[in-house]
Parts: structure tokens; C-alpha cells; sequence
């Protein structure tokens, strides 16, 4: 009978050198046993064209036989770990069978694979083997007048990674292997995909660089953009000639590592865009009170434009320090102001027009008065403060009598809120949300508590007799009540300053029912917020 075991040792030692026939037990072994230069995994895995070592540690055996596939070859050992090339060990004549104690086992072809080791004993023997931490035994089976321990090894020989990949120029897919070049309007962006699956692949990353002219040397990083992401969209916002490669891996506990390398070969080149170079999305305040403007391009560097600007605030045109480009992201122009901001200022931007320019030569179009988003840094958790990750941040709390869970049913921003639900009769309904991080607040500072909250229609008891509140936890003394002062059907914001200097580590909302306990009504809540409160001089 043969025994197909995956654990594969009793003893795991991992070979430096490996010598032939020199084995010296340096105490008494069982009569059956054996391990090889991977230990103890529930599949041996290795490269393609590397090689595994294997000993028998048996005693006392009457015959002793190493089995491989005709595929793989069997070296002369010591072998270094600095040998790189290994053709200059192979056994030569080539054989598939060895009755030396110690093998050393070249993969030169990949899947799984087998090595056997065939054993037989004049008496009964027992091996005591380790698979997934579990102790078990596997005794020799008696043929004729012997006893025979059949081992199968089983190896998995990764085969060397393979690069494919997929380059799209918008809807048309391009031939990246030709040397036609690719033609990219500045702005717009090549999708890069990865369809590699030979050698199973873990990951990959994506470089752009900059093509060189002959005879120009690297004088700085080349990598002018790069993703992990399949597919990739990666943005050329520069004028020039570029290079496109991936580098592809394999890569995890156990697993063989590997690399390989694949150059797009067309050449790609940006040329300047057809679109007007002009405002796109939103204009944002910084935490540090940078106005950050962006454009659709990157911008050239320049200097002196000032004047061209006119910055708004509450009604009041205020001094700009400076204007210039964003030196992480050219896209996006920074202007400071002389005079601090506040986050309740109504700001806006204007451009009259001067002489910026992007990288691809157009001209940067005006605009007039366009709004300007404060920062706000919330000292909430997005997972708690938004509830768009839809997970389990917000729980029933231990007291619940009524419906308390995450909903999609009304969201005023995003797909999430928090939904609280109590029925005639019942005594609450009561969520909490714990913090992995207390909030820490600081003394003589005022912040300011908001939520939004929307009451479904057919609500009964929304008329003040019933009440809602959030404490703010470990600080029993402050409640934030509204009872239910707010329009039924519609989506009203909450708000409310506190001081305090015990940390947050929950929040805790509930609703109760009036005196009478008729009360019934599906409350929503979402954007959590705590924000510190500034207030212009």
C-alpha cells in the first residue's frame, strides 16, 4: 500500500550545505524517519529549476530506494547556497532512482510532483509524523516477509512568471507590443491591465518613466508616475516621450518568491490637450489655510500673478500673500492670504485672466466668484461619524428595546445612516458606538457637536413630548437633546458647543417614548461631527 503523506518531516532542518552519505545521528533516531531542506509545510513549494533536499533517517532498514519523475534530475552534492547554476551537479548518466541517504532533487519542470522514498524493515515499524500540529502515526504494512513504509513527498514546482497585459487609449484597445507610438492627449489617462496568471502572481506595479534620448544619462528618479492597481488609470499630464513596464511578483508566507519584469515596447507621447485648460471640481481650504485650486493640467511654474486674483472674504477682498503651484500635484494652484481664515468665513476665488500656462502650453481660462470649501477636521471615526463603511460600528446598546441598525433607506450623504425605531409600548430604542481611540479634548477650547437628523413621516409622539439625545460617554453630565424640535420629512442639522476635558471613548443615542408611552416613530441619523469652533476676533 503507499501512504501519499503532505507532511513531510518529523525533524525540520534547513540545509546550509549539503553533503552526501556523511550523516552522523547525533542521538538514537526511531527506525523510521526523515526530513528534508523545506521542513515541515503541508506542501513542499518551490521555484522551477530549484532544488529540494531529502534524507532518510531510518535505521536497521532491510532496503532503502529514492523515486523521482523522469522530468526532474537528481544532483551531486555539497551544494552552497551560492551556487546559482546547478546543470554542473546533475548525475550524470541521468537515472531515476537513487539508494543514497541523502538526495538532492532538481525541478526542471512545474506542477505538482512527486518524490518517493520506499522503505522495507524485518520487523514492524511504526513512523511518528506532525501534520497541522497533530500528532499521528502511520505503521508499515506487512508484504511477504517484510515491512514497508511507502512515502510520497509532495512537491509543487511554481513555474516562472509570465507577464500579459492589456493597454486601452479610452475605448480603443492598442497594440503595446508594436512599435507604433501611442498618442495621449496631455490630461487624459492610459488604462493598464494585468491578465498575468502563469507563476500565480500576488501583485504588481506600474512605472512611467521618462524616455531618454541616446546618449543621455539618469540624473534623477526616471519614475514620474506609478500604480499598483490592475486595472490601472494613470494620468499624463507632462509633454514629452515616455516608457511604460510592469514589474510583476510573487510573494507570501511560504511561497517561493519571484520577479519578473515586462517593458511596454511602443513608446507612448503626450502631446498637447484639445481641451480648454480650466477649472474642475471644487475649490478647498487646507488645513493649513491654503486655498488649493484645480485645474484640469499641470501647470508650468511662474510667478508674479497676484494681481490677477481676488479673494473674497465675508464680502471683504483680502491681500494675497502668494499664488503658485502645488509642488506635490501641479494640477492644483495654492494661494495664501496675509490675513488668517476662519471656518464660518464665506470665501470666494477669482481669476481675470493673466499669463498661466500648463505644461502643454494652453492657457488657463478665468473664472468669477467661485465658492471656496472650508477644511473641517472631524474628530470622529469615518466609520462612525458617516456610517458608509456599513459595518458594525454602531450596535444596539445592551438596553435596547427597539430597532437600532444601519439603513439605506435615507442617507443624507452617501448610501448610509443610522436607524432607530421605537413602537407604541416600548420603553427606548438605544445605539452605541465605541472609539478604538478616545477623543482628547483640550482645555479652554469650545467644539462644537453636530449631527442630522430626519424623522420619517406618520411619526406619533414628535410633537415634544418625546425626546431624542446623544451622550457623549464617559461624561454622563452632558446630553445633547432636541426633542424632536424639527420638520418630520425632511433632513435638519443639530447642533451644539461643548467643553469638556473627560475623553470620548462612546457615544450612546437613544430615543424615549412619552409619558404615556404611545411613541411611535423611525428616526435617521447621519454626519456625526466634533470640530473645534473658531470664531473670527
Amino acid at each position: 500500500m503507499k501512504n501519499a503523506i503532505r507532511i513531510l518531516a518529523v525533524l525540520a532542518i534547513l540545509f546550509v550545505g549539503c553533503d552526501d552519505n556523511e550523516y552522523e545521528a547525533p542521538f538514537p533516531f526511531s527506525d523510521v524517519g526523515f526530513y528534508t531542506s523545506k521542513g515541515t509545510a503541508d506542501d513542499l513549494q518551490i521555484n522551477l529549476d530549484d532544488y529540494l533536499s531529502f534524507t532518510d533517517l531510518s535505521q536497521g532498514e532491510e532496503s532503502h530506494s529514492w523515486k523521482i519523475e523522469s522530468t526532474d534530475v537528481f544532483l551531486e552534492g555539497p551544494i552552497d547556497r551560492t551556487d546559482s547554476i546547478l546543470d554542473q551537479f546533475i548525475i550524470e548518466p541521468r537515472v531515476t532512482s537513487s539508494f543514497e541517504k541523502t538526495v538532492h532533487v532538481l525541478f526542471q519542470s512545474s506542477g505538482m510532483k512527486k518524490v518517493r522514498l520506499y522503505n522495507t524493515f524485518n520487523e514492524m515499524v511504526t513512523f511518528k509524523g506532525n501534520r497541522a500540529g497533530e500528532d499521528y502515526e502511520m505503521a508499515a504494512v506487512k508484504k511477504g516477509d517484510l515491512y514497508v513504509i511507502d512515502t510520497t513527498f509532495m512537491v509543487k514546482v511554481y513555474p516562472k512568471l509570465v507577464p500579459v497585459i492589456k493597454v486601452r487609449n479610452g475605448e480603443v484597445t492598442v497594440n503595446h507590443e508594436a512599435n507604433d507610438t501611442i498618442y495621449i492627449e496631455a490630461g487624459n489617462t492610459l488604462e493598464f491591465t494585468d491578465l498575468s496568471t502563469i507563476g500565480e502572481p500576488t501583485g504588481r506595479s506600474w512605472n512611467i518613466v521618462k524616455a531618454l534620448k541616446p546618449g543621455e544619462e539618469v540624473t534623477e528618479n526616471p519614475i514620474v508616475s506609478s500604480s499598483g492597481d490592475s486595472p490601472a488609470n494613470i494620468a499624463f499630464n507632462k509633454l514629452g516621450s515616455f516608457r511604460a513596464s510592469m514589474n510583476l511578483s510573487r510573494s507570501g508566507q511560504n511561497i517561493p518568491g519571484d520577479f519578473a519584469n515586462y517593458v511596454v515596447n511602443a513608446p507612448i507621447r503626450v502631446i498637447p490637450s484639445s481641451k480648454p485648460f480650466e477649472l474642475t471640481g471644487d475649490i478647498r481650504e487646507q488645513e493649513d489655510e491654503t486655498i488649493q485650486v484645480p485645474y484640469n493640467g499641470e501647470f508650468t511654474t511662474f510667478g508674479g500673478q497676484e494681481e490677477f486674483f481676488t479673494v473674497m472674504v465675508n464680502g471683504e477682498a483680502f491681500e494675497i500673500a502668494s499664488v503658485g503651484v502645488n509642488v506635490n500635484d501641479a494640477t492644483k494652484l495654492d494661494i495664501k492670504l496675509a490675513a488668517p481664515i476662519y471656518r464660518p468665513d464665506v470665501i470666494t476665488v477669482s481669476y481675470a485672466g493673466g499669463t498661466i500656462e500648463s505644461t502643454d502650453t494652453r492657457e488657463a481660462l478665468p473664472f468669477t466668484d467661485e465658492p471656496v470649501l472650508m477644511s473641517t477636521v472631524n474628530l470622529i471615526p469615518e466609520a462612525i461619524a458617516g456610517l458608509e463603511t456599513g459595518a458594525d460600528s454602531w450596535v444596539p446598546f445592551w438596553s435596547n428595546k427597539g430597532i437600532a441598525e444601519y439603513s439605506t433607506e435615507q442617507a443624507a450623504t452617501g448610501a448610509y445612516s443610522l436607524k432607530l425605531q421605537i413602537a407604541a409600548g416600548q420603553d427606548n430604542a438605544e445605539a452605541g458606538a465605541t472609539f478604538e481611540n478616545p477623543i482628547i479634548f483640550e482645555a479652554e477650547k469650545t467644539y462644537v457637536v453636530s449631527y442630522d437628523m430626519y424623522i420619517a413621516p406618520g411619526a406619533v409622539g414628535a410633537d415634544g413630548t418625546s425626546s431624542t439625545g446623544l451622550f457623549l460617554l464617559q461624561n454622563w453630565g452632558f446630553q445633547f437633546w432636541n426633542n424632536f424640535a424639527h420638520p418630520v420629512g425632511e433632513w435638519k442639522t443639530h447642533t451644539v458647543d461643548y467643553q469638556s476635558t473627560t475623553p470620548l471613548s462612546q457615544f450612546y443615542l437613544r430615543i424615549l417614548p412619552n409619558a404615556e408611552k404611545t411613541t411611535d416613530m423611525t428616526v435617521y441619523y447621519d454626519n456625526f461631527t466634533i470640530l473645534e469652533k473658531e470664531v473670527r476676533p
